[in-house]
């Protein structure tokens, strides 16, 4: 199922005549939750008591928000939520973009990537910042619209703060954008915001993270009589096909041989350790945790002016990846997420007031289920190995090296030659990806997320372009972008997103709290719809070049 290009509403701008009221929101709320596909709402309503159960039934609900580019990716539909505007514009068009040296070699290189940054704390790690945003969000609004204002960003995915964010500002106290590391096990941030951690920061690494950090053992938290509505726990597809079910150890993923009863593997080498927790459902804990403390120490919604606070929530896409949708893994971490929103809810009315904060929650993409799932189920679906991506650019490779035609036709010949490849849907040139006229479903999606010269390899990968080198035969340099067939899943993990398929485009989008009015709303919204709208619950002002429109959610 293709999903039309741009949707288009009607909207009325009633909540304008909110902004400066007594009940106006003082603390902007923003949680992004990665990979949440929008049926996880629905499929599992029965069993929600927490935060989830109190979105549905006090929110203004969207079931079906689109995600109204493609690729469908992390980082591209995160900065969409956070700046209103699509990749095109936002210039975050993928997780990775070829990048050519000035030796003429080609890179693949991590969006976020900065040479001239650095991680605060390891200065060993590559250097990141949100440089290559190219427009404004809600962070700046909040910050431009009172110079009192505070934003605050966290998230438990790499980097994924920073877009949230927004610029760094000449003056560092405002400037908060906190990331979990697998590196160290900490929340860190960028050189790009900050010369040093805030004393509350460090104080939660050094006294809340190793408390956190004795968890070793992932178990089901989900009531017996609730499995049901996921699937069996036993699937071989599953994970490393061998640890599928629950209890999940840490220690199930070493090979440390016999080394006596006192041997500790964290202590004697903490890193794969920290890795495991950045990937389980503890890291949304901590996640959660630190919220509490910045909402504390920042007095953030407790003054005057009003303040912002992002949450980026990357444990259910990690999950995802490992176990796909409608595994026990997954209801267990959407179970987890469900009583942790509700407990930080809780603690926003106490802490802000109930009549002092706004919410915001959607996600970045869906997910589709895994391929072997479907074909377990009599459904299509198909795996994609690496050999058999290899082959393809082998054969990009032979191809360009025998081209005899007119220059300006190779790419109309390439594609068409990458579509006689079976997992290959279609592949799209820059003529038509650059175009302006009618455009289908598909292309109309792709289109949103062009930006010549932030060609991404994605989903051509093999271990030799995820290391970084680029053959200069891979489409990618030409500037063709690939859609795989309906559910074809990568090599790369049991379940991948990527697609204009409807199950990597529909997401929730549920807005909480203020002057909301709560129910169901029927009309077809984007996700480039919720920046602009949350904005004007709070009564900030946003740029007029934003691509999203305001939601008429206003009480009578």
């Amino acid at each position: 199922m293709k999903l039309s290009g741009p949707l288009s509403m009607l909207v009325v701008l009633a909540l304008a005549a909110c902004s400066g009221s007594s009940d106006q929101p003082k603390l902007i709320v923003l949680i992004g939750i990665d990979q949440f596909r929008s049926g996880y709402l629905i499929e599992y309503d029965s069993i929600f008591t927490g935060g989830f159960r109190r979105l549905r039934d006090m929110g203004a609900r969207f079931d079906h928000a689109v995600v109204d580019h493609a690729p469908t990716l992390s980082y591209p539909g995160h900065t969409t939520l956070a700046t209103g505007a699509l990749p095109r514009h936002h210039g975050i068009t993928s997780n990775a973009w070829i990048e050519t040296l000035p030796s003429g070699e080609k890179r693949r290189t991590f969006v976020m990537q900065d040479t001239t940054a650095g991680i605060l704390g390891l200065p060993n790690q590559a250097g990141v910042s949100p440089r290559n945003v190219r427009v404004t969000g809600i962070a700046d609004w909040a910050r431009a619209a009172d110079p009192d204002a505070r934003a605050v960003a966290l998230s438990t995915g790499p980097a994924l703060a920073q877009v949230y964010g927004g610029r760094a500002l000449d003056d560092e106290s405002r400037n908060h954008a906190y990331w979990l590391s697998a590196v160290n096990g900490r929340f860190v941030t960028s050189t790009y915001f900050r010369s040093q951690y805030p004393d509350w920061v460090e104080q939660f690494n050094s006294d809340a993270m190793p408390v956190l950090h004795q968890n070793r053992v992932w178990e089901s938290s989900v009531l017996e009589n609730h499995r049901s509505v996921a699937r069996r726990d036993d699937a071989p597809y599953e994970g490393d096909g061998v640890h599928v079910t629950f209890p999940h150890r840490f220690e199930e993923t070493l090979d440390t041989g016999d080394r006596g009863a006192d041997y500790d593997p964290v202590e004697s080498d903490p890193g794969p350790y920290f890795s495991w927790f950045f990937n389980s459902p503890f890291a949304d804990e901590a996640l959660f945790a630190l919220a509490q403390i910045a909402v504390t120490e920042m007095q953030l919604g407790q003054r005057a002016a009003t303040d912002m606070l992002a949450l980026a929530v990357k444990s259910v896409d990690r999950i995802g990846h490992d176990y796909g949708p409608r595994s026990q893994e997954q209801l267990d971490i959407v179970m987890r997420l469900d009583r942790l929103l509700g407990q930080f809810f809780d603690f926003l009315d106490s802490t802000v007031g109930p009549s002092r904060y706004v919410v915001a929650l959607s996600a970045d993409h869906g997910a589709p289920n895994v391929a072997e799932y479907e074909m377990e189920e009599g459904r299509a679906g198909s795996r994609v190995s690496e050999q058999q991506i290899a082959e393809l650019l082998a054969d990009m490779d032979d191809f360009v090296a025998g081209y005899e035609g007119a220059d300006d036709q190779l790419a109309q010949s390439m594609a068409r030659r990458l579509e006689q490849y079976e997992f290959v849907d279609r592949a799209m040139t820059p003529a038509e990806l650059e175009g302006t006229g009618d455009a289908d479903p598909v292309l109309a999606a792709y289109r949103n997320s062009y930006i010549p010269g932030r060609n991404t390899p994605f989903p051509l990968w093999t271990r030799e372009v995820l290391a970084g080198r680029i053959r200069d035969s891979h489409p990618a340099n030409w500037g063709i972008v690939v859609e795989f067939a309906e559910n074809a899943q990568l090599w790369t993990a049991p379940s991948t997103h990527m697609s204009a398929n409807a199950y990597d485009r529909l997401v929730p989008m549920v807005f909480f709290g203020g002057v909301v009015r709560p129910g169901v709303y029927g009309d077809s919204v984007r996700t480039v719809d919720l920046a602009p709208t949350l904005a004007r619950l709070a009564g900030v002002d946003f740029p007029g070049s934003v691509d999203g429109v305001v939601l008429d959610l206003g009480k009578n």
